[in-house]
């Protein structure tokens, strides 16, 4: 199994896209996962059926590409797998999250903007 980080052909994601993809992918059967690589703009590139290819190790490799993360596998599946494993290891890696499970923070971290500075504010009596 390879696992490449982001290349930098792809169209770059959020953190937050980047972990909702690989969770839905992990939830997902083999065949829906493969749809929903295609469906998020995806591309798995088959290894080569050529007989004088066997013994070339990168010519039999499967690739698969998303969001910028790419990996490889032996055959569909364990490339699939891999790129669930590399988009994991980048969401791991990604110092910008601060949740405590795990999940990339929003921008505002749940909280609503501040108001501009000017703002009159109300005082209790």
């Amino acid at each position: 199994m390879h696992i490449y980080s982001h290349t930098p052909a792809a169209r770059s994601c959020t953190p937050q896209e980047l972990y909702t993809a690989a969770r839905a992918m992990r939830a997902c059967c083999r065949f829906g996962q493969a749809m929903l690589l295609q469906e998020l703009g995806g591309k798995i590139t088959p290894g080569s059926t050529n007989p004088g290819d066997r013994f070339d190790f990168e010519a039999t490799r499967w690739y698969v590409n998303l969001l910028g993360v790419s990996a490889s596998g032996d055959d569909m599946p364990a490339a699939l797998d891999a790129w669930m494993q590399a988009a994991q290891a980048h969401h791991n890696i990604d110092g910008t999250r601060r949740a405590t499970d795990g999940r990339p923070d929003c921008p505002y971290n749940g909280a609503a903007p501040l108001p501009p500075a000017d703002t009159q504010v109300a005082e209790a009596i």
